[in-house]
């Protein structure tokens, strides 16, 4: 073995270890001293490493998470997914009562048949005038009783009543997971737009400086850690702040699904949130603050919550770091649909953020389909969805 090569991992500069006895300095800086290394020191360093590393291999082994995947069911359910995301859209957007005509005119397009041709431009990431042949073929197929015109698709985009179709949509498209999902995650996420903004930076002792910045949208998301499913949605503007949504989106999910444990960052850490979650029996899992104090102030699980964060830190951490699949929702839908919006009107970036999450929640429902080997049927939960939360 070369010596040259052990040499600088055990010469020190000017410090005292257990090889080098003395050290010598000079006013400049600490200069390396030079020791007479026998055959037994080199043998013991090595051995000492080669230890080191074996005992950080057996750590690295034990510690690591491996996530299996049905290959099997993977590859059906994408070879599969376009052919049955037809299937399913259909079936789901069939589920809306169809509106009555008043008075004379040309009848309006019925609203299934819109967001059928919306949520079809959208999972293909096409622009209207592109997604036109898609849309001839899906009517070729029986999907729709018209083919509507490019325009028509994104002047759909822009009524504020589509709003509430597509979130009644998702709530409903995520009900055949619901005997799966206990545990839910709490997040947000911006899609920028094409429109640009001003803003002014104005730092000490400088001039005003004018700077234009890419507007954006925020969605608000509920969604379950073992399915992604998307359980209810939320849209603002970029100015609102994430832990003003949680109450609606844990309310909403809660009267449909069963909540055992909510997790989120620390910016949803309030006691009202804290209560929330545990109004609907849950547990929730919001990291605190260092200088936050255990004062309940009239909610239980704050002070409950707070002891078992600050004595068991790390059992704590392990249910909040389920967190992540948040992260994982975001990631699918941006990959796969677009992380940017195509329309320039706050409310068609509303809607076109919601067909997104639609869309995200059907893929969900094909890959567990054959995965956990579900039956996915809309037409039992669609009267109870419809009729008791939007009248229709």
């Amino acid at each position: 073995m070369i010596l040259s090569n052990i040499l600088p991992k055990i010469y020190i500069l000017g410090y005292i270890c257990p090889i080098i006895g003395s050290k010598k300095g000079s006013k400049h800086g600490l200069n390396m001293v030079r020791i007479n290394i026998n055959q037994t020191t080199i043998e013991n360093y090595l051995g000492l490493k080669d230890n080191m590393e074996k005992k950080l291999s057996e750590v690295e082994s034990k510690t690591r998470v491996s996530y299996p995947q049905d290959w099997s069911a993977y590859n059906q359910a994408q070879t599969q997914e376009k052919i049955l995301f037809l299937e399913f859209l259909h079936d789901l957007t069939s589920q809306i009562p169809k509106q009555k005509r008043n008075g004379r005119g040309r009848p309006p397009i019925n609203i299934g048949d819109m967001i059928f041709c919306c949520c079809l431009k959208i999972y293909l990431d096409f622009s209207s005038r592109r997604s036109e042949g898609d849309i001839q073929l899906a009517y070729e197929l029986g999907y729709i009783d018209r083919i509507p015109h490019f325009n028509s698709i994104l002047n759909y985009l822009n009524n504020p009543v589509l709003k509430s179709y597509l979130t009644q949509l998702i709530q409903l498209s995520a009900l055949p997971l619901k005997d799966f999902e206990k545990i839910f995650t709490v997040d947000a996420t911006g899609f920028s737009t094409s429109m640009f903004g001003r803003w002014l930076n104005l730092r000490a002792c400088s001039k005003m400086e004018v700077v234009n910045i890419r507007k954006y949208m925020k969605c608000h998301i509920m969604s379950g850690t073992r399915t992604n499913i998307i359980t209810h949605v939320e849209v603002t503007d970029h100015t609102v702040h994430d832990t003003l949504k949680f109450p609606d989106l844990v309310n909403n999910t809660g009267q449909n699904f069963d909540m055992q444990e909510v997790c989120a960052d620390m910016g949803y850490m309030s006691r009202k949130n804290y209560s929330i979650v545990a109004h609907h029996g849950g547990v929730p899992y919001i990291p605190f603050k260092e200088n936050t104090i255990s004062r309940a102030m009239g909610v239980p699980i704050w002070r409950t919550m707070h002891h078992f964060f600050k004595e068991h830190h790390d059992e704590f951490m392990k249910h909040y770091h389920q967190r992540s699949n948040a992260e994982s929702v975001f990631s699918a839908i941006k990959r796969k649909f677009g992380d940017y919006l195509r329309t320039k009107n706050p409310t068609a970036c509303t809607n076109e953020i919601l067909c997104k999450c639609l869309v995200h929640n059907l893929c969900c429902l094909i890959q567990e389909m054959f995965t956990l080997g579900i039956k996915i049927d809309f037409q039992n939960n669609a009267a109870r969805i419809f009729c008791a939360k939007t009248g229709w």
